[in-house]
């Protein structure tokens, strides 16, 4: 195919591809066993699911810098905690970026959780999240992906909105589809490549994209919420990710690519497992201090609100516990004693925040 061409014949999904491949199915079997693993820890049966998202929602930061990344936009995962208590005229445009990543990836969340499924109008409102500036369907043709060095374009995707929309159509259905079990890996590959080759915004794909991976394991009920740091693997393996889409274009190479998604989805099931369970040490550990040595402000919600928050404000923690400042105060003061939580000036403001060490010495390095 001419990469200078549109790729408006783009075929659409499902792929001409035995997906019950021997090679595919013991790497199915891999990252099943790793996604069942992580489905039972993310689990909290005494919560409900939205309530279940709000005390998960940290750990969607390190996804979004690592997705973020990938296209080089470049920050910490400190700094987007840092830059969720600050007011937006003080944010970099990064911290906005990523912290757009969080909301639409929250976003989609609710959505699944709803209605069990995501429409081509979700898909679009992800990306009016992550690109406020420049949303929706490309309407304008011209859009060609190059290679950063030295310019060279790669891959022109299909230009007009009627083709662009017949084909999140088409993405749609298969992305809603009850996939048989030995399948749900395979589809999320093939799902990612066929999003990023329709390429169907003008900003944004990529990082859509990948929100759309955990999204649908969320979708198919094989995590409980997208909870999953593929996009750590891929920052890692980045050439290897952009070489092997590129693969599927020109020499039709899925099995290649889907091994490579499904391997990537085993590893940051097992790493991101190994996150969940530091955290849960950690909150058992501060459970513990807090019923050992200040049992008349223990309660489960003071719990939940420290492991929610990474970094947060006495104005915060006023709100959400329903205390007066008096009594925020006196609490912030003993669990400072305890060194429970630590007290740090804001840089540059006359401001305090306060974090739970532990918790955040794990997420700073997620």
């Amino acid at each position: 195919m001419d990469p200078l061409t549109p790729n408006n014949l783009l075929p659409k999904l499902p792929p001409k591809i035995d997906l019950k491949d021997q090679d595919l199915l013991l790497a199915t079997i891999d990252a099943s066993d790793a996604i069942a693993q992580l489905k039972t820890m993310l689990t909290m049966s005494e919560r409900s699911l939205l309530n279940t998202l709000d005390l998960l929602s940290p750990l969607f930061v390190p996804e979004a810098v690592s997705s973020s990344g990938v296209e080089n936009i470049i920050t910490t995962n400190n700094s987007v905690y840092v830059a969720k208590v600050m007011e937006e005229r003080e944010l970099t445009l990064t911290e906005k970026e990523v912290l757009n990543y969080t909301e639409a990836l929250m976003h989609g969340s609710r959505k699944v959780f709803a209605r069990g499924f995501l429409a081509t109008n979700d898909y679009i409102e992800l990306q009016r999240i992550l690109e406020p500036s420049d949303p929706g369907i490309r309407k304008l043709p011209g859009t060609q992906l190059k290679n950063p060095i030295t310019g060279v374009v790669f891959y022109t995707p299909p230009e007009g909105e009627m083709i662009i929309r017949e084909l999140l159509t088409n993405f749609e259905q298969y992305f809603n589809e009850d996939a048989p079990s030995y399948e749900v890996f395979a589809r999320m590959a093939i799902l990612h490549y066929q999003f990023e080759a329709i390429h169907p915004f003008p900003d944004g794909n990529g990082r859509t994209g990948r929100m759309l991976m955990s999204l649908y394991l969320t979708k198919q009920k094989r995590l409980p919420a997208p909870v999953l740091f593929i996009s750590h693997y891929i920052l890692e393996h980045r050439d290897e990710y952009y070489a092997k889409l590129r693969n599927v274009t020109d020499k039709g190479e899925w099995k290649e690519w889907i091994l490579y998604i499904t391997q990537a989805t085993k590893e940051q099931a097992r790493y991101t497992c190994d996150i969940l369970g530091r955290i849960q040490d950690t909150t058992e550990s501060v459970r513990r201090k807090l019923k050992e040595k200040l049992p008349t402000i223990y309660s489960a919600e003071l719990v939940d609100f420290l492991f929610s928050n990474v970094y947060f404000t006495q104005k915060s923690f006023e709100e959400e516990l329903h205390v007066s400042p008096m009594t925020a105060r006196k609490y912030l003061h003993q669990l400072a004693d305890e060194k429970i939580v630590v007290k740090q000036k804001q840089t540059g403001r006359n401001r305090y925040l306060y974090i739970t060490p532990g918790y955040v010495r794990i997420l700073k390095n997620a």
